[in-house]
């Protein structure tokens, strides 16, 4: 058997250092997503992307829980009119429980209309104020609305909206899609990840991972008498129960 050869050796290092750095590249810009800037016209493509990336995570899972995932075209398009629901669904179809019916709707609708606002804008009229109490006036298109379109004496007229979004409701609407991108960590990872830990185990070493505290599990951290719900408390069923239910090529591998 040959030596290894030094150049290729040195090639593969160079390439391993570079995925690592992209990936840690790519991270950094995830985190920094969520950080409100001070400058206006880059927290309304924050906004944005936000919004994108909430879809485009629900896309993942539904195609990831599908018991049969496409190998080609057509796959899951994203339906920005049912991220709250498909999430929710996607928690049944993994056996989270919720402690609401409603949970990520009012998050989900502010940010889709802010979004679509952004999304269909021809231009920025005019910004207004100081950080952070600005107010920008946008120009879009109508889409999708009764009067859209019109004619008069043979010209045809594209309506336009003007629309004001404040810099405070930018940062709600961000802070709003943290949080749904934070239950969407939670989902992949109690949901997933996780699936294989038994009913009784304590959650107590990823219990910075909850996005919320159901009151069926007793006094919130912090309180007297307090401990960390056990994989029984954030699931429908017991899990094998759950397990049963599956077919056998989808079941959790222990």
């Amino acid at each position: 058997m040959s030596a290894p050869d030094n150049g290729d050796s040195e090639h593969l290092l160079q390439t391993a250092n570079e995925v690592r750095r992209t990936i840690e590249a790519n991270e950094r810009a995830a985190q920094l997503l969520f950080v409100p800037s001070p400058v206006f016209e880059r927290l309304l493509w924050q906004v944005s992307g936000a919004w994108e990336t909430a879809i485009e995570e629900v896309r993942f899972l539904r195609y990831a829980t599908a018991e049969t995932q496409p190998t080609a075209a057509p796959f899951f398009h994203p339906d920005g009119d049912n991220v709250a629901r498909d999430m929710r669904r996607i928690c049944k179809t993994l056996n989270l429980a919720l402690p609401d019916d409603a949970m990520w709707t009012a998050e989900c609708r502010r940010a889709k209309e802010m979004r679509d606002n952004l999304g269909h804008m021809l231009h920025i009229k005019s910004i207004t104020g100081v950080t952070p109490d600005q107010t920008a006036t946008i120009l879009r298109v109508a889409f999708r609305e009764p009067d859209e379109m019109s004619t008069d004496s043979g010209w045809a007229r594209h309506e336009r909206r003007a629309v004001t979004i404040t810099e405070a409701e930018a940062r709600e609407v961000l802070e709003d899609l943290k949080y749904v991108n934070k239950s969407l960590f939670y989902i992949r990872k109690f949901g997933m990840e996780f699936s294989h830990w038994p009913d009784g185990r304590s959650i107590d070493s990823v219990l910075s991972l909850l996005q919320w505290w159901d009151d069926s599990w007793g006094p919130k951290p912090g309180n007297t008498g307090w401990t960390a719900p056990s994989m029984r408390q954030l699931r429908i069923r017991p899990k094998t129960e759950f397990d049963a239910s599956l077919p056998p090529e989808i079941r959790p591998q222990y």
